[in-house]
């Protein structure tokens, strides 16, 4: 992930910057394995889920701490790395040390990343997924369509790696072959990069209503952490019976 100091640090003094713009909480950094780290947010109280937010290592670090910042306005932890060899099994064993469940987690990827939440989302059971500008290999799907785990594609038209007749494709073959929810959506006008904010009129309506689905599918999805009171009632329930 490549870092973006001036941009960031713009946002974090200019008082006249737009203030959704800001971030609020800095990540931080923690090793998964040696040459391995991830961005992490950790929020008190409790929380609603974790994100795992996988990104290409082109990503500009800005980006990723504004996808968590977004994740923490709605209550949801989050987890960033960039796709490498087995980074799923060292994200995962992370979620598990804090105490999350596969059902208690979301997976959102970006580019590489996104190809990767979509794999996962054919293999593994959680609570969402959602793939941001993939370049999935739609044969592959055709030929295993099976989903476990509910899944957003959001992709640029113009992007030119994915046809139109690719996603049309990919949306009918998981319609067909899969009894879990999905949904592709496509932006006119706008390539791979339509998730990142921008002046342009039609890439800021883009990146919006996308940001906007993805935070109201993880929403729908992830299951919620029960709050103390909650599992204390549980545990009364279990002990009368």
């Amino acid at each position: 992930m490549d870092p973006a100091p001036d941009r960031l640090t713009h946002r974090l003094t200019d008082p006249e910057a737009d203030m959704s713009d800001v971030i609020l909480i800095q990540p931080t950094r923690t090793p998964l394995a040696d040459g391995v780290e991830a961005l992490e947010v950790r929020l008190g109280g409790t929380q609603r889920g974790l994100i795992i937010l996988l990104t290409d290592e082109t990503t500009p670090e800005v980006e990723v701490f504004e996808a968590m910042n977004t994740f923490a306005m709605e209550g949801f932890e989050s987890l960033a790395v960039a796709v490498s060899p087995d980074i799923e099994v060292l994200a995962e064993a992370r979620a598990r040390m804090c105490g999350w469940s596969a059902e208690q987690t979301g997976i959102v990827g970006i580019g590489a990343g996104g190809t990767l939440a979509l794999d996962l989302a054919r293999r593994r059971t959680f609570g969402a997924a959602v793939s941001i500008s993939p370049v999935p290999d739609v044969a592959a799907v055709a030929a295993d369509p099976v989903l476990c785990t509910p899944w957003l594609g959001l992709f640029g038209a113009d992007a030119g790696d994915v046809t139109t007749s690719d996603l049309v494709r990919l949306q009918n073959v998981l319609d067909d072959g899969s009894d879990v929810f999905s949904r592709v959506v496509v932006y006119p006008g706008v390539g791979v990069d339509f998730h990142r904010r921008t002046e342009d009129g039609i890439s800021f309506s883009a990146s919006y209503d996308g940001w906007q689905r993805t935070v109201e599918w993880l929403l729908a999805r992830v299951a919620a952490r029960l709050t103390p009171l909650a599992v204390s009632w549980r545990e009364r329930q279990e002990t009368a019976s």
